[in-house]
């Protein structure tokens, strides 16, 4: 008599590993994780393309990181004035909280009093670093070429910079309203310090890249 064959039996896919077993979920996410290597590879290769799809992605992350922060931006005001205070305080100058007011254009912003000038101080969304902030981690996380390790590595050095250097930037300007004339005042505000949370954002962004691509 001759013997047939027996051809093994397959088994049910696994959908979550056992032991040594890759499951269906393991090798879905290789899969799509192969995928976007391969497209990212072919995008560096391109400059143009490159360039498109950096925009794209800094859109990308600049809107889902702005609707993640926006619901939080009252306590993030917050957190930034009173840290403001903080500062004046160990400066040796009093203040006092009026906490979060609204404002003519409907905006909201936190707000304190300088006892020795007797001046009103708001910090809105704008003056927080929060848009800075934003601006500066979109831009690392849409970087090509680059491993999602150190953006994210990236990511963290950037909100806890952009979080003390404005603070920095406040405190500066704040000595600078008690110190000088509105018109002063007005050019350090507007121009100087826009101009150099601009230099910073460069700088960061700059120095991070090239040690990411050590």
């Amino acid at each position: 008599m001759v013997k047939k064959k027996s051809t093994p039996k397959k088994g049910k896919p696994i959908l979550f590993c056992k032991e040594n077993e890759k499951c269906m979920f393991c090798e879905t996410t290789n899969k799509i994780k192969n995928y976007f290597v391969e497209q990212e590879k072919k995008i560096v290769k391109d400059q143009k393309k490159q360039f498109v799809w950096f925009v794209l992605g800094f859109l990308i992350f600049y809107l889902i990181l702005s609707g993640i922060t926006i619901p939080f931006s009252t306590s993030i005001q917050e957190s930034t004035g009173r840290s403001a205070q903080g500062l004046l305080s160990a400066q040796g100058i009093e203040t006092v909280s009026n906490g979060n007011v609204e404002l003519e254009n409907f905006e909201t912003a936190y707000s304190f009093e300088i006892n020795q000038t007797s001046q009103t101080i708001f910090i809105s969304w704008l003056c927080s670093g929060a848009l800075e902030i934003i601006i500066l981690v979109s831009a690392i996380l849409a970087s090509f070429g680059i491993g999602w390790r150190k953006k994210v590595i990236g990511a963290i050095v950037a909100v806890i910079l952009g979080y003390v250097f404005n603070l920095l930037r406040i405190f500066v300007t704040l000595n600078i309203i008690m110190s000088q004339n509105e018109a002063v005042f007005e050019i350090a505000h507007d121009t100087l310090f826009r101009l150099v949370l601009f230099v910073y954002i460069i700088v960061v962004y700059v120095l991070w890249f090239i040690w990411a691509r050590k």
